[in-house]
């Protein structure tokens, strides 16, 4: 079997089984680690627990240096000035930030889609503003846009869809290392990417069985509209235009309009058309429902370099995390919760919102650092990851008791549980 190679390995260490320490930062282990048990990618062991479940599973590991660190033993605590502090907000904080940005956001992509129904041009300028709101948030702390994100409603699926992989896209950039006009361009690219879609009959769009080969080339049409539409506006940037043209072509030329290799597209649009992929397979649709994101996850890892980019794939991976913002969970309690946050330190044990008691009944919700959790009797750490179409969560619920002010934020405080859904893109 040929021995596997990170892409980034020039920049890491071979550390034998034996060798693994308490403080290293393990990127990869001996293989692709969605093939491994533990579903992570990029995570600092920070103690020995840690290291024996990897030296169980690997020969040996790539460690990054650069992000290894001292780990001093529980009976010696850890000065407070000793453990770099993360740049971030917490997805608290930031919150109503990022609710007010995804309201305004929405609002101006629900206006453009109307002015062009009707016939009318898009104007970039105002969806420029909303997406400068979003890079903000996002700069601060991606997973409070994140989360919103995961609020679902049965109407105006173009226009969610448009924003969500807009956010997600900004998200990974950011991940990326883009600077602030990069990200903002990218998240251009993500809210206009299906604009095409307004040119298409929405009785086919809404279609719940399969599509004809006439019906299927009707909607693939949407990316040459697209381009058409955004072609009007002379202030478009042409990575926006490209971006809804190319998003649907495919590493192997598969893809569509013009089944070109995606190798030959852009950085912007290589990113939307994984980004849209992972929107739609984790959305309910009209003839498909959703999966976990860990599932899609998995889906997406499985196409890699046959339809996207590997190292893209591997890096959007790695950005989400094992337990992406949004992601259904049960406890070891068997309390149901929804991840808000994640721990930069320790990808295992994310912040998360309980929201159903032990026996799935709906509660009051309660924030849980799961990584303070692990060494309790009872622990309310994650057990596994849920299907929301089994484990209806109403998600307008999970942040409505912050500073009592979830009414202000237009949420109905106590709103019964009642699964969310949205339409994304075919």
């Amino acid at each position: 079997m040929t021995e596997f190679i990170p892409p980034n390995a020039e920049r890491l260490e071979k550390v034998k089984a034996a060798d693994i320490k308490v403080g290293m930062y393990m990127s990869f282990p001996d293989r692709p680690w969605l093939e491994t048990r533990f579903m992570f990618q990029g995570i600092l062991l920070t103690s020995e627990k840690h290291v024996k479940e990897v030296r169980a599973e690997c020969q040996h590991i790539w460690v990054d240096k650069s992000k290894s660190r001292t780990i001093q033993t529980a009976r010696e605590p850890v000065p407070t000035d000793a453990v770099p502090k993360p740049n971030l907000r917490s997805v608290e904080k930031e919150f109503h930030a990022a609710q007010h940005a995804h309201a305004d956001a929405k609002a101006q992509i629900e206006s453009s889609l109307k002015s062009l129904a009707k016939g009318e041009g898009i104007s970039a300028t105002r969806i420029r503003k909303s997406v400068t709101s979003c890079v903000d948030s996002i700069v601060s702390n991606p997973n409070a846009l994140l989360w919103l994100g995961r609020l679902r409603s049965k109407d105006n699926y173009i226009a969610e869809h448009c924003l969500n992989v807009g956010v997600l896209a900004i998200a990974f950039g950011r991940h990326l290392g883009m600077e602030k006009p990069e990200l903002e361009v990218l998240g251009m690219c993500g809210m206009l990417h299906d604009v095409g879609k307004l040119k298409v009959d929405q009785s086919i769009l809404d279609k719940p069985a399969s599509l004809t080969e006439d019906e299927f080339a009707l909607i693939k049409d949407h990316c040459r509209l697209g381009k058409l539409i955004l072609e009007q506006d002379e202030g478009m940037s042409k990575e926006v235009i490209e971006a809804a043209y190319g998003h649907h072509e495919r590493a192997d030329g598969s893809g569509y309009p013009r089944g070109i290799r995606a190798e030959s597209l852009n950085l912007y649009t290589r990113i939307i058309s994984i980004v849209d992929t992972y929107d739609a397979i984790t959305t309910n649709r009209c003839y498909d429902s959703s999966r976990p994101p860990n599932e899609a996850i998995k889906i997406l890892f499985k196409c890699r370099e046959t339809q996207f980019e590997p190292v893209l794939v591997e890096k959007f991976i790695e950005c989400l995390g094992i337990y992406p913002t949004g992601s259904i969970v049960e406890l070891g309690t068997g309390e149901v919760a929804v991840v808000i946050d994640t721990n930069r330190d320790s990808r295992l044990f994310p912040k998360v919102s309980v929201v159903m008691d032990e026996n799935k009944s709906p509660r009051t919700p309660l924030i849980v650092d799961t990584s303070l959790e692990s060494n309790k009797n009872v622990k309310r750490t994650i057990k596994r990851v849920l299907d929301e179409n089994d484990y209806p969560v109403d998600m307008r619920n999970v942040f409505t008791f912050f500073n009592d002010q979830g009414e202000e934020l237009g949420f109905a405080k106590n709103s019964p549980t009642a699964q969310t859904e949205i339409s994304a893109a075919r």
